[in-house]
This record gives structure tokens, C-alpha cells and sequence, in this order.
């Protein structure tokens, strides 16, 4: 019975007694609490970026950068003089596609945060070795090229020597219309 009074005392302090603190000039009443956080207005942003490329972040260079609240920073990515970007990855996302006129935008900042970029880039030859490249291409084709025989007849049109289909049917119209025309020219 002891035991029962002396819970019975403890909770009736409990519910009847009211302590509050509070500071001077504070606006709150007693028993009220309030709860609560500051948001800021800026985050940092790191970058960590592989491969040989230069990157910028809304027109800075750097490694950290200072952006605004829910803003979406750009990233400026520019290969090095005679190479080309081929593939980009961003946290371990393959974000190529998303690459438009070497920008890409990233997701509003609402904390501080950290991007690892990786990209890939190969060289860019000049037009001139390019054509200089697809001729000698062209002629080591056809220096390689099996001379037409029955053997290496195409199995579609029965040609010998790499005449497509339609070459043949081409062929095919132009002779009968010399034939129809020299007919016309008889008559």
C-alpha cells in the first residue's frame, strides 16, 4: 500500500507543478517550447574531377565554391586543345547524354556537397589527315579485295565483284530502256 501512496504523491507532483525557465525579456509564455533551426543561405560545393579535362562552376575555377541555397550550379567541362569529351560520369553516373554545348547542369544544393567528376576524352585529328586516312583506307581495301570470280559471288544477286542489288537492278532498268528506245527508233 506503501508503494501505491508514494507513486500516487510522485505523479500528482508531476501534473500539479509547473517549472519553467525562461529568459528575461523572452516573449514566450511558461510551459511553451519552441523548436527550431537556422537554414543558410549558401552551401560549399566540392569538386574532384579525373581525366583530362578543365572544369569551372558558374564561370569560376577552383576545387571549392561557395553557391546559393537551392541553386543549380553549372558545370563547365572543356577538353584539352586536340581532344574531344567522349564520356563523362558524375558520383558514379554515366551523365554523357545530359552534356549540352560542354555544360551540365546539376541538381539544386540544399546541403553542402560533394561531386567526383571522371571524364574521358580521345583526340580529335585534323580534316586534312582525316581524308589523307579514308583514302588510304580506301585503296588498302581495294588492293585487298579478292578479284571477282564465281567463288566470291554475291549469294543475294549471284554478281561476282561486290555489285549490290540495287547496282543491278539499276543496270538492269538502264539496258532495258536503251532496248525499248532502240525498238521505238526501228519502228
Amino acid at each position: 500500500m506503501k508503494k501505491i501512496a508514494v507513486f500516487l504523491l510522485c505523479l500528482s507532483m508531476l501534473t500539479c507543478t509547473v517549472i519553467t525557465v525562461c529568459a528575461e525579456g523572452s516573449d514566450q509564455t511558461p510551459g511553451e517550447a519552441t523548436i527550431g533551426t537556422e537554414v543558410p543561405d549558401k552551401h560549399k560545393l566540392r569538386l574532384t574531377v579525373t581525366g583530362d579535362v578543365d572544369v569551372k562552376v558558374n564561370g569560376e575555377d577552383g576545387k571549392e565554391f561557395t553557391v546559393d541555397r537551392l541553386s543549380e550550379p553549372v558545370l563547365e567541362i572543356k577538353a584539352k586543345d586536340g581532344e574531344q569529351i567522349t564520356k563523362v560520369v558524375l558520383n558514379g553516373e554515366d551523365v554523357t547524354d545530359q552534356l549540352k554545348d560542354g555544360k551540365l547542369k546539376l541538381p539544386g544544393i540544399y546541403e553542402d556537397s560533394e561531386y567526383v567528376l571522371s571524364a574521358e576524352t580521345e583526340n580529335i585529328s585534323d580534316p586534312s589527315s582525316k581524308s589523307e586516312s579514308s583514302s588510304k583506307k580506301a585503296e588498302t581495301v581495294s588492293a585487298n579485295s579478292p578479284k571477282p570470280n564465281a567463288s566470291n559471288a554475291n549469294p543475294a544477286t549471284g554478281v561476282a565483284g561486290g555489285v549490290s542489288l540495287g547496282t543491278a537492278v539499276l543496270l538492269a532498268a538502264i539496258g532495258i530502256a536503251r532496248n525499248k528506245g532502240s525498238e521505238d527508233e526501228k519502228e
